[in-house]
């Protein structure tokens, strides 16, 4: 026994001593692929990705971020973990006046993967991505989950109407309230019409109908047609502007013993962002909508797109939504960002939940500093208002702190 365990512990010093001298990475170096070819480690077009072995051209990327967070909320708002207008409460709740709490997590933590190839010149990409941003605990759910293979995109990721592009960089994960948008499972194509603008169009899934149903009356909410859209790009130098458009159908199934109703969902979006120089940028983004208020970040889970009538009727609110943000670089190491959403939902059915969002206001302003390239931290400070449809208000107040390590 004692000699196999001196020779293992020999075998390891001249394995590591061959690694020293170069000589196994020689070797390795000089290996073909399956096609005989020499893979390189490094491939410029995508950074930080390794050759898949035995796979030929197939490359893959771990990539992700580690972040804690700090949070101290000065009005107890609902939700712990993401600063929300729907979660803050207004005069005549139960928990109106709350005193303020600590909450500290690290749920917004996440992973990706990121395989690339090319087939006859044609580009293929599958990525996959998830966090702990679950709504039970910290399990991990996934976030984007799709397949690219050259201007077309399948499976779940951003829809094609949000331009992620028009927010600045916010520590809440709440960030962008007033932003149109989320992500869907799609069939989509992007193609560049020229060196200036670029055009999209997708088939998606609307999974949430948004529909309340004050009566409670028998049925249930299912999407029978897909959400179309379609989208142009323009970019130039220091500006890049965006608009786009949508429209699906808001369904209602009765059953046997109920009425069938519908009604159409239509969105008009712009949006865009400006380098004013190498220190400061702007970015904005405009949202008018018909029976599409769960499209708002800000509205989602709070049925705003229509309600249900005692007589099996569908009525659509009408929505409009505002983001303006502003980044300055005080230098290499240290920026800012502000920015501030606005929301509110038109032509409200007096049957809708009285303490329902109707309409809020919310904004940040952040303190970033980066000492190393892969690491960060920052503290925000946010203030946010709710008017619930019987004209309720409440304000609320919260600091958050955070450190992010990204790989």
């Amino acid at each position: 026994m004692k000699t196999i365990q001196l020779f293992l512990i020999v075998s390891f010093f001249f394995i590591g001593d061959l690694f020293s001298q170069g000589f196994i990475s020689d070797q390795l170096s000089k290996k073909k692929n399956i096609d005989e070819e020499e893979v390189p480690w490094e491939d410029p077009s995508f950074p930080g990705s390794w050759p898949m072995s035995g796979k030929g051209n197939v490359r893959m990327k771990i990539g992700g971020y580690m972040k804690n967070d700090f949070v101290y909320d000065v009005n107890g708002t609902r939700d712990k973990t993401q600063f929300l207008m729907s979660t803050i409460p207004v005069k005549g709740e139960a928990d109106y006046g709350s005193t303020g709490y600590v909450s500290f997590f690290s749920k917004e933590t996440r992973i990706n993967l990121d395989v690339r190839s090319k087939v006859s010149n044609t580009p293929v990409q599958m990525f996959v991505e998830g966090d702990f941003f679950s709504s039970t605990g910290n399990q991990f759910r996934m976030r984007h989950a799709y397949l690219k293979v050259g201007k077309f995109t399948f499976g779940q990721t951003w829809t094609n109407l949000t331009f992620l592009e028009t927010l600045p960089f916010i520590i809440d994960f709440a960030a962008g309230d007033a932003l149109f948008g989320g992500r869907s499972n799609q069939i989509r194509y992007e193609t560049n019409i020229n060196k200036n603008w670029l055009f999209g169009a997708s088939i998606e899934y609307l999974e949430n109908m948004g529909i309340e149903n004050p009566n409670t009356l028998n049925g249930v909410a299912q999407a029978q047609l897909p959400l179309l859209s379609m989208k142009f790009i323009y970019s130039k130098k220091n500006t890049k502007l965006f608009f786009g458009a949508s429209a699906a159908q808001l369904n209602w199934t009765g059953g046997p013993e109920g009425k069938n109703a519908s009604t159409p969902q239509l969105d008009i979006i712009f949006g865009g962002r400006r380098q004013i120089n190498r220190k400061n940028s702007v970015s904005w983004n405009v949202n008018y909508g018909i029976g599409s208020g769960e499209n708002i970040l800000a509205f989602i889970g709070s049925n705003a797109n229509a309600v249900l009538t005692q007589e099996g009727e569908l009525v659509a609110m009408k929505s409009f939504s505002a983001l303006v943000g502003y980044t300055h670089h005080w230098n290499e190491k240290w920026s800012s960002n502000f920015s501030y959403a606005y929301g509110w939902l038109m032509d409200i059915p007096d049957s809708r939940d009285p303490f329902a969002l109707k309409a809020g206001g919310i904004s940040h302003i952040n303190l970033v500093w980066q000492p190393l390239k892969y690491f960060s931290t920052g503290i925000e400070y946010m203030r946010g208002t709710q008017r619930t449809a019987n004209s309720a208000l409440g304000t609320a107040n919260r600091f958050q702190l955070m450190t992010k390590f990204d790989f």
